[in-house]
């Protein structure tokens, strides 16, 4: 898919080719770059039962050190609501409310923030089935009152988080049939919304959301018709849900859906299985804003058992799709990817015993894909899984002054080269899915290429201040720009956090960079001052401390900590580790920014493109050769 491109307050709005730096592919080139994990590992999981049944249903992460899995463990008399938290190192059973004598069990989890997580399920009451929703604040998870229809079960499977004052639940209630169930969360309390049905006779229901905004959820399950099961795809638009047609396979006896992931109004997707009277086969359909169209999928046998349960999509060119596979012997773990033009199915190990499932998948754009679920050992002693992949985003662009993109490892999608601008660029930013960027000049003007999305600018627009940094949102749906007075400019949804604009500052701000969470930024001034906003924690910085040299640029890494680099190369490291700097040696050109590497490690640029890569590969430079300005940052 390619994203409408725009241009605010700038002159010219068109992308001619310049030469391309060694390493760069072909001139020119649009190719999607395809960022998707590779390499599944087992990570070990506690399981809080030793009796039977311990099994996680779903996975949300925000951050490379805060994820939460969800799901239940039988615990006698009761089975409880089965809740574990990732550090960055283990995970661990997180104390969930279990206050009553019902079963508690959690089927669906989201979080926006390291403070902020819904979860939500039912409670067998032994007479009947009643929703359940829990939610976390950063501290604790309490058990939260959550609305049910008059009669028979109630059940939620999944729910899709926007803000901690913006979520939305979906499921099944009985009355008499399986009617859809949509609820949703306002800050305040759970309530129930109006939700259409294919059938008031026979059963409908909804396994999966996904709300990328307030204003725009989709919502996917599978309803009876006759004899026959089909797909049902419901949307929200802020105000009303409705059905919107989904595709069946032509010879299924049934067709479902158990998960949705979508980026914006343009682009969704829907897993799930489809029954063709021997075995179920994996199914899947995707969104391109006017229609749902199945895309084929690839499965371990034609005649064994293939099923999708959960699905996460990132960029256009990155889908990742969990669930069961039957293979001669066992019922494994089954992950499929997506590159932008197909499916493919990834090796992935089964954690144990003759049966392993992946029930959820939730993935950190440039750091890891985490999936959940569970396993049956031989003595039939049903544990967690959990499998972890990372992903990497290859390669690094360069930027000068004049717009002109060098790519090293990574594909080149345009550039202002050689055209006049108005202002000169400062900063640089790469869409989550490595399938675009965006740069800013100096007049706020922003130029977006690949798959990265316009979603404004300050281009044309009066500023007291030249912008100096930008910084994207981790799921490349917005972005930040800071002047050099702290004035902050949130476009898309990026959110503003605060500004240090109409405060006085010792030096100017040089950069800026959004936590990995995206619910907060921080600015960093010329003499090191640092100011943090949103959820992001100050962890130190050289304000006040003699410098040799000036500070530049900033950079956050996985876990929260940052860097910050100076003009001689000196760097500083808060609560991440320090692999080296130029700071003392001999440099032809000042540097002029940083980036982090996902896989470890960083680089330093200078002005006339030289690179300096510690504990990070180097992929090439612009060091030694002509350029028609100076290179302003880099980014990967």
């Amino acid at each position: 898919m390619t994203r409408p491109r725009a241009v605010v307050g700038l002159a010219l709005l068109c992308a001619p080719v310049i030469a391309a730096a060694v390493g760069a592919g072909p001139v020119g080139a649009a190719q999607a770059r395809v960022v998707v994990p590779t390499s599944w590992s087992v990570v070990p999981s506690p399981n809080p039962s030793t009796v039977d049944a311990n099994y996680f249903n779903s996975d949300s992460c925000v951050s490379a050190t805060f994820c939460v899995g969800v799901g239940y463990a039988n615990l006698p008399p009761v089975g409880h609501a089965l809740i574990e938290t990732w550090n960055g190192a283990t995970w661990s059973i997180t104390p969930s409310p279990n206050v009553s004598s019902n079963h508690y069990f959690l089927t669906g989890v989201s979080c926006t923030t390291t403070s902020f997580c819904a979860a939500v399920g039912y409670q067998d009451t032994s007479t009947v089935d009643q929703t359940l929703a829990m939610m976390w604040n950063g501290a604790a998870w309490s058990a939260v009152p959550s609305p049910n229809t008059p009669a028979g079960d109630n059940d939620l499977s999944g729910v899709s988080c926007v803000t901690s004052s913006f979520c939305v639940a979906v499921g099944t209630s009985n009355n008499p049939v399986q009617q859809t169930l949509v609820e949703q969360w306002n800050g305040t309390a759970w309530s129930i919304v109006s939700s259409p049905d294919s059938s008031a006779a026979q059963d409908n229901s909804l396994q999966g959301v996904s709300c990328p905004s307030r204003t725009f959820c989709v919502a996917a399950g599978g309803y009876v018709s006759g004899t026959v099961g089909r797909t049902l795809v419901e949307q929200w638009n802020g105000t009303a849900w409705s059905i919107v047609s989904s595709p069946n396979t032509a010879s299924a006896v049934n067709d479902t859906f158990n998960g949705v992931s979508c980026l914006n109004p343009s682009f969704c997707a829907a897993a799930g299985a489809s029954y063709n009277g021997t075995a179920d086969q994996n199914l899947v359909a995707m969104w391109d804003g006017t229609a749902w169209t199945i895309t084929p999928t690839p499965d371990s046998t034609v005649t064994g058992e293939n099923m999708l349960n959960a699905i996460d999509c990132f960029g256009p060119t990155s889908c990742v799709a969990v669930g069961t596979a039957q293979y001669p012997s066992v019922r494994g773990t089954l992950a499929l990817t997506w590159d932008g033009k197909v499916w493919a199915m990834q090796t992935t190990p089964s954690p144990g015993g003759n049966y392993n499932v992946l029930s959820g998948v939730s993935c950190l754009p440039g750091l890891t894909c985490t999936a959940v679920g569970g396993s049956v050992d031989p003595l039939a002693y049903e544990k967690t899984a959990v499998l972890s992949a990372p992903i990497t985003r290859p390669g690094y662009y360069e930027v000068a002054s004049d717009g002109g993109i060098f790519a090293f490892g990574a594909p080149f999608y345009g550039s202002t080269g050689n055209i006049h601008l108005n202002k000169p660029v400062v900063a640089m930013a790469v869409t989550p899915d490595g399938g675009g960027y965006w740069f800013v000049a100096s007049d706020g003007g922003i130029f977006a290429y690949g798959d990265a999305t316009f979603y404004g600018s300050m281009g044309g627009q009066p500023l007291n201040k030249p912008i100096v940094g930008m910084a994207a949102t981790p799921d490349g749906q917005g972005y930040w720009l800071v002047a050099t007075d702290g004035g902050i400019f949130a476009f898309g949804d990026a959110a503003f956090f605060g500004s240090m604009g109409g405060q006085p500052l010792n030096q100017p701000i040089v950069g800026i960079a959004g936590t990995p969470g995206g619910h907060g930024y921080y600015l960093v001034a010329a003499d090191g001052g640092l100011f943090a906003f949103g959820d992001a924690t100050f962890q130190g910085s050289m304000g006040g401390k003699p410098l040799n040299k000036p500070i530049v640029g900033i950079a956050v890494a996985p876990n929260g900590g940052y860097y910050l680099v100076a003009t001689d190369g000196g760097l500083f490291a808060f609560s991440v580790p320090f692999l080296g700097s130029m700071g003392g040696q001999a440099l032809n050109k000042p540097i002029v920014g940083m980036s982090i590497n996902p896989t470890g490690g960083y680089y330093e640029v200078a002005s006339d493109g030289g690179l300096f890569a510690f504990g990070a590969p180097f992929l090439g430079s612009m060091g030694g050769q002509p350029l028609n300005q100076p290179i302003v940052g880099i980014a990967q």
